[in-house]
């Protein structure tokens, strides 16, 4: 990459660093086979699988079985909620009304099929609501699946007291950790769910490759009767990407801090992507044009959104300020990859009650680790342009 390019969108996708790189290239080569082949190559190849999935679990503090690789978690979320239309004719499920399309499209899959979805309100923070939980999860719900980490506003869900309340009555709970694990490793047996899904290039590994992280209960829905299969405890198909499971690894040796729960939430360890967002955070805080979306205290750590008003108070389009960026070598989006490009106003927003004209203008900016202080430095005075540009 340029040196005089900065990149601001790791909650869109992250860079390889060099060891991870070096530890695909080197899979390749060494363990090419066919891991589920019976002969000695294809053997060695399925020794050196699971060595690997020990690995992980033993970084995420769960047993080796707990481990199911995907091709990320999109395709995680979508195993979910299809062996759960499998497993029962028709229920409830309920999911936050600002999830991630992979979850939205899947939840719309059995709605088709006369499930019920209960989308779960959220405040102008982007927090579920948490006064009415004994209204919302209840007995005749089959599934409860939310987002941890909203990935166009930052806000983190209390996942902790939901997972709490869905122990109670026996329910399955899932989260889309897609964003978390950018932040710091978290211990998978003190976390109150069932299910969880990631993907590898949110956090330094490469594209192609995630978990879907299980326990013995989630996996009696996971399991597939109805045809033979080998790869992953006969949970999914396909020939299994050896060498992007051992960079995945690398990727996840790499990542720096832990994530401690309380009954609430989380809270993330002081690094330097923290410092570098309260930086930002104090430069844009008390200007007139900048307002932050998202909650103030329960949010990703690395991740700061906000509105951008022109010098009348008008709401800046967001892909104004993007392409603006990007012609000056600074790289920010507008919210998710998966639908940015769409063109269409943000249901997020919309779902937290922001006004009809400030529905086309959030910006995100996500920190990685080779984000500095100049970086910041020169997207602030950016957006002081574009707020008199514009």
């Amino acid at each position: 990459m340029d040196n005089k390019y900065i990149y601001l969108d790791n909650a869109s996708t992250t860079p390889l660093s060099k060891n991870v790189l070096n530890k695909i290239n080197s899979t390749y080569k060494n363990y090419w086979s066919n891991s589920s082949s019976t002969y000695k190559y294809g053997i060695r190849c399925a020794t050196y699988l699971e060595k690997i999935r020990l690995k992980i679990a033993k970084i995420l503090n769960a047993n080796t079985e707990d481990i199911v690789f995907t091709s990320g978690s999109s395709e995680s979320t979508s195993l979910v909620f299809s062996n759960l239309s499998d497993k029962y004719k028709c229920g409830r499920v309920v999911i936050s009304n600002v999830e991630h399309q992979a979850t939205i499209i899947s939840a719309n899959k059995l709605k088709r099929k006369g499930w019920e979805i209960y989308k779960w309100p959220v405040n102008r923070d982007g927090i579920i609501n948490i006064s009415n939980i004994n209204e919302v999860i209840k007995n005749n719900t089959n599934l409860v699946s939310l987002i941890w980490g909203q990935s166009e506003v930052g806000t983190l869900q209390p996942v902790q007291l939901v997972g709490t309340k869905c122990k109670e009555f026996d329910i399955l709970f899932h989260i889309d950790g897609t964003q978390i694990l950018n932040n710091g490793i978290f211990n998978w047996k003190e976390l109150n769910c069932d299910l969880l899904s990631l993907s590898a290039h949110k956090f330094g590994g490469p594209k192609g490759i995630g978990l879907l992280l299980t326990n013995s209960k989630s996996r009696l829905l996971l399991k597939n009767n109805d045809i033979s299969l080998s790869q992953e405890y006969s949970i999914r198909q396909g020939t299994t990407p050896l060498p992007l499971i051992a960079g995945m690894y690398q990727s996840i040796k790499n990542i720096k801090g832990r994530i401690k729960f309380n009954s609430y939430n989380a809270e993330f360890e002081n690094n330097k992507k923290v410092l570098l967002s309260k930086y930002f955070i104090n430069k844009i805080t008390n200007n007139p044009n900048i307002k932050i979306t998202g909650s103030s205290t329960e949010r990703l750590p690395n991740h700061i959104s906000f509105l951008l008003f022109n010098k009348k108070l008008e709401p800046i389009k967001a892909y104004k300020v993007i392409n603006y960026m990007s012609d000056n070598n600074v790289a920010i989006s507008s919210g998710s990859a998966c639908s940015s490009s769409s063109g269409k106003h943000s249901l997020t927003l919309e779902n937290m009650g922001y006004d009809s004209n400030q529905l086309y203008s959030n910006i995100r900016v996500s920190l990685g680790s080779m984000n500095k202080k100049s970086d910041i430095d020169r997207l602030f005075k950016l957006i002081q342009i574009c707020i008199k540009k514009f």
